[in-house]
């Protein structure tokens, strides 16, 4: 027997219920969390209030929404079965022909649905509130905020720092010697307001600043002073180069691809943001595998299990799956397994083990 469209509806409706519950207890406990370690990272600033604190916690909230919202639809499987069983509907679904593995078809396809939204709206979301938060952080607090950007005609640098920033162009990069040829850098003041341009033939990295060789300056009145070298203080280190400075959750999903593709081309590595990419892309499947593996404890109404002991299992399981995604990915990074294996793997195994105990609460 199929399932039927009102049975669908339910379904579907009632289980994104249960998750819209569960989802809203973990975000406020989070942006609850993430307010008091801004607090405490911010305590030695004197230019910070509470309004500040709140700001932060949710602009922050998207980026912790989309890792904790597989946990919420474990949780959220899990009150749905508890609500059910509660009220013998799970009972008569089950009295009308029903199988357990039909009924998860909606709980999967509804999480599959909410997962691709969040893919596609969520992470261009995020990107624009983490670089938000990089903004306070450097109009606030003054912290410098480095990025780098790789395209076709060379290679552009921004390091920002209390006093203005500067943004450093070259036309070649070596990796090995970390020197920059071809360089141009355009220096601004607070007002991002230009002060003055600056030309060398190369500038080469050192432990916190860039030496600049056969350099000229150009002030706003394009009078020229030329000096053998010259000095450029930065927070930069070789390793963020060879990595890339910014972090994949402040690139935007519609130019991750082609971040990527740039960024190896110009021998960088990417393999953060190209882990990043796959894990978005099997985002949608790890949330139907986390909801229908919420929704096999309890599941079988004929079945009593002490609900203490039920959520015990269950968060015992959130946490071997949080700390199995970590390790795979840290491996993954070091080259050990491959980068599509370590992100799908994490969406395999829910999925497995919920089909498991659904066809074993089945045959019973």
């Amino acid at each position: 027997m199929n399932v039927s469209t009102e049975f669908f509806k339910f379904i579907f409706i009632s289980f994104l219920l249960s998750c819209l519950i569960t989802t809203f207890s973990l975000s406020s406990v989070v942006f609850i969390g993430d307010v008091v370690e801004y607090a405490k990272k911010l305590s030695n600033y004197s230019d910070y209030n509470v309004r500040l604190l709140i700001q932060l916690g949710f602009l922050n909230l998207p980026k912790m929404l989309m890792e904790i919202l597989p946990f919420a639809f474990l949780f959220g499987g899990m009150l749905w079965t508890i609500k059910v069983n509660k009220n013998r509907e799970l009972l008569i679904m089950r009295t009308s022909g029903l199988s357990l593995l039909k009924i998860s078809i909606p709980i999967f396809l509804s999480s599959f649905i909410v997962g691709i939204f969040f893919v596609f709206i969520f992470s261009p979301l995020i990107s624009a509130t983490q670089k938000k938060i990089q903004k306070i952080e450097l109009e606030k607090l003054g912290k410098p905020i480095n990025s780098l950007l790789v395209s076709n005609a060379g290679f552009w640098l921004k390091q920002g720092h209390e006093n203005g920033s500067e943004i450093i162009y070259a036309k070649r990069l070596d990796t090995k010697s970390m020197t920059l040829e071809d360089v141009i850098v355009f220096r601004f003041n607070k007002q991002n307001e230009i002060k003055e341009k600056i030309q060398s033939s190369s500038a080469q990295l050192s432990n916190d600043f860039w030496l600049l060789n056969n350099v000229s300056f150009i002030n706003t009145f394009g009078e020229v002073e030329n000096i053998n070298y010259f000095k450029i203080n930065t927070t930069v280190t070789s390793s963020q180069i060879r990595e890339g400075f910014s972090s994949p959750e402040t690139v935007s999903l519609w130019s991750l691809y082609s971040f990527i593709k740039m960024f190896e081309k110009a021998g960088f590595s990417a393999n953060k943001h190209r882990l990043h990419l796959y894990k978005l892309i099997f985002f949608p499947f790890l949330l139907s595998g986390m909801a229908i593996l919420g929704i096999s404890f309890n599941v079988n109404a004929t079945i009593k299990k002490p609900l203490n002991l039920s959520l015990f299992y269950m968060t015992i399981i959130g946490f071997t799956i949080f700390y199995f995604t970590k390790l795979i990915s840290a491996l993954a990074l070091s080259g050990k397994i491959g980068l599509a294996l370590s992100a799908f793997l994490p969406s395999l195994i829910p999925i497995f083990f919920a089909l498991l105990f659904i066809i074993h609460s089945d045959e019973r």
